[in-house]
């Protein structure tokens, strides 16, 4: 399979989940894509005025019908943090199936069903630990509480929303190719071993001691610093490095001839 191609080709670029960045992490001639577990942060500062940053949430979670690793996983605040949940849940079970040519669609189909069946089991597994509840599943009302549907034969993820009452809930920190996140309250002190490995962190704070804590985290592979979704992207700011720094090696290369000529310039003016 993919691993037999990968063992004879010089370099290779992989995507996948967290066992496929462990098995090539330390290999040179592999460029490893894996999970993004992208945030949002509200700092202190800012957290009274949640409701002001809900279009930020939503979008950093649903944008792209939420199959980006770019797409947001967790939203992490400091308090109101069933208020936010409640918010921003009610948005996102707003969002439906509809027809291939509805201008206006927003969620994917799961091209695959038996991919779709093994999420919504981890989902329903993940459940089971005391700690989380599916806050989505409540907004869409009694008659639509399931989350794998199908809809003119095809299979669909519902948005999901899990309220999770500790960091370390099996549901705090997964994601999925469909629109799905854990909303978190953490202490500032903290933030940064909640947040851990993360592609984009969109932090909506103006407090100068966060944001340098922020800019000094090395598991924070892109950050976003104001109400920006995680989900923006810009293409001349790449958030995994360019193609070249794998496929070529950078070193300076000097002439002689071109130093001598420069000695000759400065001693004759």
């Amino acid at each position: 399979g993919a691993a037999a191609v990968m063992d004879v080709c010089g370099r290779s670029i992989i995507f996948g989940g967290a066992d496929t960045v462990k098995r090539y992490a330390h290999d040179p001639r592999v460029e490893v894509h894996g999970p993004g577990w992208s945030k949002v942060v509200l700092g202190e500062d800012v957290i009274d005025d949640w409701e002001r940053h809900l279009d930020v949430i939503v979008d950093s979670i649903a944008a792209n019908s939420g199959r980006s690793c770019i797409n947001a996983s967790a939203v992490i605040v400091p308090r109101h943090g069933d208020a936010i949940t409640e918010a921003v849940a009610q948005r996102l079970a707003a969002i439906e199936p509809t027809a291939l040519d509805d201008p206006d669609a927003q969620l994917s189909a799961i091209a695959n069903p038996a991919i779709a069946q093994w999420a919504d089991g981890q989902i329903i597994n993940g459940l089971r630990t005391p700690g989380a509840r599916d806050v989505t599943a409540a907004a869409r009302g009694n008659a639509k509480t399931e989350r794998l549907v199908t809809f003119d034969g095809r299979t669909y993820l519902l948005p999901t929303l899990i309220r999770c009452d500790d960091a370390s809930h099996p549901l705090a920190n997964v994601e999925f190719m469909f629109p799905f996140a854990s909303v978190l309250e953490v202490a500032r002190d903290a933030l940064l071993t909640t947040i851990g490995e993360a592609l984009v962190v969109t932090a909506i704070t103006e407090d100068d001691a966060l944001i340098n804590a922020l800019l000094a985290c090395p598991t924070i592979h892109r950050l976003n610093l104001g109400p920006m979704p995680t989900s923006v992207a810009q293409w001349d700011q790449p958030h995994e490095g360019n193609l070249f720094e794998l496929l070529y090696q950078r070193r300076a290369i000097q002439r002689a001839v071109a130093h001598e000529r420069q000695l000759a310039t400065d001693k004759h003016g």
